[in-house]
């Protein structure tokens, strides 16, 4: 392992294991190159985080040539815009429940400061946007175009381009109001998670956020949403160092919340068991709690994909996104063999099927 990788998941361990035991920084490390790298794994300021800790506990006095010194200063300096960035973004969604719980709706929010809240500083886990469902509050009915219409009464531009969410923005804040959760065009197996999803939002309980009108959703439909939000992520593009972290601070924080063996039925009901346990193990090497050694080769390769970078493509409207998609899925052949239940030539049907033929698709 390079140094920059050693010492990145050196400092996302200080960061975020309750002790620093054993954890070390080799001398000589290309600081700006593991910056760089840190903001392309989404786990910037947390790493930064990580250092801060181990300077405050006298781990690391290691302060540098001036060059080196400026270097971290500048990274110490963007826990301040993070938290900045939280604020705004956190003030524009409270506006934003405030204009629907006017009418009515509930705005129950998906991920984003749902598993931030998991975090040692909520603030400064990497965020771009926000997802919610919404719910009229005394019917228990999905209220997805109420809410639009909402937000264009507000003035707000509503883009409806695509079959599983709105999106528009408020005070620069990036919203997908969803219509449904996964991405289920064509895929009986998704359509069913789907309908469980939604029923576990309608079924609650749902808990207010930081006193607002903001809700967070039942633990148990956090966790399967993230489950498979990462396994598609993990298919189509790739996962990042953030997308598993936010498994692992997820399932610390709520470990009492959640009734497992359910959880683990439908692990294996939904097809994600072999993605899944992969999942957790490269978490645990991540945080320090499994040696790499104890990886199998799969898990090796999980690893190197995440080091390896996302594979983006446009996902929400065009041709060009489409046909990106079903190359993305070709490249990860790899990933049906060792990860799931499907093949790939299945997967390919799934995408062909659901463009071609339901292209608005209703949930029955």
């Amino acid at each position: 392992m390079s140094p920059v990788r050693f010492t990145l998941l050196s400092l996302l361990r200080s960061s975020l294991n309750d002790s620093t035991d054993g954890i070390t920084v080799p001398q000589g490390v290309d600081w700006q190159a593991l910056i760089d790298e840190a903001d392309r794994q989404g786990v910037s300021v947390l790493a930064s985080d990580g250092l801060q800790r181990l300077y405050d506990t006298g781990a690391y006095r290691v302060l540098g040539d001036k060059e080196e010194r400026r270097i971290k200063a500048r990274w110490f300096g963007k826990t301040i815009k993070y938290e900045q960035r939280y604020l705004g973004q956190l003030l524009a969604a409270k506006k934003m429940a405030d204009w629907l719980e006017a009418e009515g709706i509930h705005t129950v929010v998906m991920k984003g400061m749902t598993f931030a809240e998991c975090y040692p500083i909520p603030s400064h886990r990497y965020s771009s946007d926000l997802d919610c469902f919404l719910v009229c509050g005394d019917e228990h009915m999905l209220a997805y175009e109420q809410g639009n219409q909402v937000m264009e009464k507000q003035g707000v531009e509503v883009s409806r381009g695509f079959y599983k969410n709105s999106s528009f923005n408020v005070e620069g804040l990036y919203v997908e109001n969803h219509l449904f959760c996964t991405p289920f065009r064509g895929n009986k197996i998704l359509a069913k998670l789907e309908r469980l999803l939604q029923r576990m939002i309608l079924d609650g309980p749902l808990t207010p956020f930081e006193d607002s009108y903001l809700l967070s959703p039942p633990p148990l439909f956090s966790a399967i949403f993230l489950i498979e939000h990462s396994y598609s992520h993990f298919l189509h593009e790739g996962l990042n160092l953030r997308h598993i972290l936010d498994w692992m601070m997820f399932s610390r924080y709520h470990h009492d919340d959640i009734d497992w063996p359910l959880f683990d039925r439908y692990i294996d009901e939904f097809g994600f068991r072999r993605f899944f346990d992969a999942y957790v193990h490269v978490g645990e090497f991540i945080l320090g709690k499994r040696s790499y050694e104890s990886l199998t080769e799969s898990e090796h390769r999980m690893m190197a994909s995440v080091w390896e970078g996302l594979d983006l493509h446009e996902t929400v409207t065009g041709t060009r996104g489409k046909l990106s998609l079903v190359g993305n899925t070709l490249r990860a052949r790899w990933k049906y063999k060792s990860f799931t239940d499907l093949s790939m030539l299945h997967a390919l049907w799934i995408q062909v099927k659901g463009y071609l033929f339901m292209k608005h698709p209703i949930l029955k």
